[in-house]
């Protein structure tokens, strides 16, 4: 069966419900759809939020999404209110920050729900193939439809962002445990830099209650070298001087992986009548990993600008422009810090001293993608160097 629709979303996590949602919202006829069989499920984040106060201070020119504003108390599972950076020889610096840690399975279908109470359809255990304009759709809905737009909100291996000529993107990747019986402090998601425990990347111990946590690892494949990513995150849980002590005795109750854009947005992020929004865009802080704020805004953007294209107001050629004053300086930013810190990435020694330079307020605006002077002068003095 055929079907002329006006938009089609593919990817129902954050980005493409949220584009969903404001496509509807508009009027417009929409398909949402999920490879997934049950939307949320399985996981691949560790569900780290910060409170919408620390969002717009980290986009302060993006109208954030109500959804990130208010999100229902049954999708949050825990609040921290510090965030705790450790550095290889085992110094900590922290800062405040509201955050919330969500219950993704829960959050993925509230959004999900708000874009079919806005007039979407939702198909969940659904595979698309584009081809010359045509989405192909196999699984429990299968059919072909031609759409008017295409927003690709399908994740780092995005069928639409390959298919709109894009290179692939530099990946993380990422691997994560939901470990019980841990003793952590529960008011405190805590960051660990190692080149020998977290390689390309960092380590991470985010609290869901007061003796529950995902504790996870996150590098670059460049810096494996040959590294299996389990033997690394168990490496940390048992060896790391600080976390072992927290984590022993502490069991696994699930396992989550998934791979996360580093290098920002690369190619194209609207050519002829497709758009990409969250991952499958790089819309991702290279500094922290973190992507559903920028996903969520994307997302919106990307509804907002499909309805102004149907309705006559607006070409979706003006959809890169729109991402760039809600939020393009601060993603160009966070990947230009990333740059600038890879080298002290490959050396414990340089990264201490990059750790010993700046203030716990200067690495919380590094965290917000603004770049301190002290990380500026580190930088250049590494230029050139053999260290």
């Amino acid at each position: 069966m055929k079907e002329d629709i006006l938009v089609a979303v593919i990817g129902a996590g954050p980005a493409g419900s949220c584009a969903a949602e404001a496509a509807a919202a508009g009027g417009a006829e929409v398909l949402l759809i999920d490879k997934k069989s049950e939307i949320g499920s399985p996981v691949q984040c560790g569900g780290f939020l910060p409170e919408a106060v620390e969002l717009s201070k980290l986009m302060p020119c993006a109208r954030l999404p109500q959804t990130l504003k208010d999100i229902p108390e049954r999708c949050i599972l825990h609040r921290t209110r510090l965030q705790r950076i450790y550095s290889p020889s085992g110094k900590h610096k922290e800062f405040p920050v509201a955050g919330r840690v969500l219950d993704r399975r829960a959050f993925d279908r509230h959004l999900a729900a708000r874009a079919a109470r806005a007039g979407a359809r939702v198909l969940p255990a659904t595979r698309a193939h584009l081809a010359k304009g045509i989405l192909q759709l196999s699984g429990h809905f299968g059919r072909e439809i031609r759409p008017q737009i295409i927003i690709g909100a399908d994740g780092p291996h995005s069928i639409v962002s390959r298919a709109m000529g894009n290179p692939v993107q530099e990946m993380g990747i990422c691997l994560e445990y939901e470990m019980a019986d841990v003793n952590i402090d529960a008011e405190a998601a805590e960051m660990y830099f190692s080149a020998h425990f977290a390689p390309g990347g960092y380590a991470w111990i985010i609290p869901l209650g007061h003796d529950i946590a995902n504790v996870g690892v996150g590098v670059r494949a460049s810096y494996l070298a040959g590294q299996k990513l389990p033997n690394i995150l168990d490496r940390f849980i048992r060896d790391h001087p600080i976390a072992a002590e927290k984590l022993a005795g502490g069991e696994v109750l699930a396992v989550m992986r998934g791979p996360v854009p580093s290098g920002g947005t690369r190619g194209a992020i609207q050519k002829g009548n497709m758009l990409l929004a969250g991952d499958a865009a790089g819309h991702v802080m290279a500094t922290s990993g973190g992507g559903i704020p920028l996903a969520m805004v994307a997302g919106r953007i990307a509804g907002e600008v499909a309805i102004g294209q149907l309705q006559g107001k607006n070409p979706l050629t003006d959809y890169p422009s729109r991402i760039r004053e809600e939020f393009g300086i601060e993603l160009a930013r966070s990947v230009q810090i990333r740059k600038m810190v890879d080298l002290a990435m490959k050396s414990d020694r340089l990264m201490n001293a990059l750790f010993a330079a700046l203030s716990p307020a200067q690495i919380k605006s590094v965290m917000r993608a603004q770049i301190p002077a002290p990380l500026v002068s580190r930088a250049c003095g590494w230029e050139g160097s053999n260290l």
